[in-house]
């Protein structure tokens, strides 16, 4: 009996160690975040207030409205909104071409949540090139509600 579990062990180690090697499976190469950008949802954002700055200005050379998205690593619910809602194509799609996007962690950014009155995540602020707030979107809501929300805003900023 001791020897059919040592052989068992012996095997399931050899059948690790060749799958280990076969794949190279790292952590490495999933980064949520950089010194600049911040990768969420599969799309890149600005991070930190710094990048909240410079979107005002890409915002307002360009005429488009600024997605600001609060979230936490430790947010289950910033998880299923960033695959199911951000990942959905019709809503990256206009985010990606209309949008000038800016990512703020609610455990690093505090000034950034105090001043817009943001204290969970996941929460979106949609605003326009002078900072001003033109919507707000609390919690993990689908695709189905919140790709009206970015569709209004963008032609909210576009007409003016």
């Amino acid at each position: 009996m001791k020897t059919k579990k040592l052989i068992a062990i012996l095997v399931l180690l050899l059948i690790i160690s060749m799958a280990y090697g076969t794949y190279n499976i790292s952590l490495s190469n999933f980064k949520l975040s950089d010194k600049n950008n911040s990768y969420l949802g599969g799309l890149t954002w600005y991070r930190s207030a710094s990048g909240l700055e410079k979107g005002f200005q890409i915002a307002q050379q360009e005429n488009k409205p600024i997605a600001v998205y609060f979230w936490a690593i430790w947010c289950q619910y910033c998880a299923k909104f960033q695959s199911e809602t951000l990942g959905n194509p019709q809503v990256k799609e206009i985010l990606q071409k209309d949008y000038v996007l800016v990512a703020m962690d609610l455990d690093i950014d505090r000034d950034v949540s105090g001043k817009y009155g943001v204290s969970y995540p996941p929460y979106v602020l949609f605003l326009d090139g002078k900072g001003n707030v033109l919507e707000r979107v609390p919690g993990a809501v689908d695709a189905n509600y919140f790709l009206p929300i970015v569709t209004r805003v963008r032609d909210q900023v576009r007409g003016k």
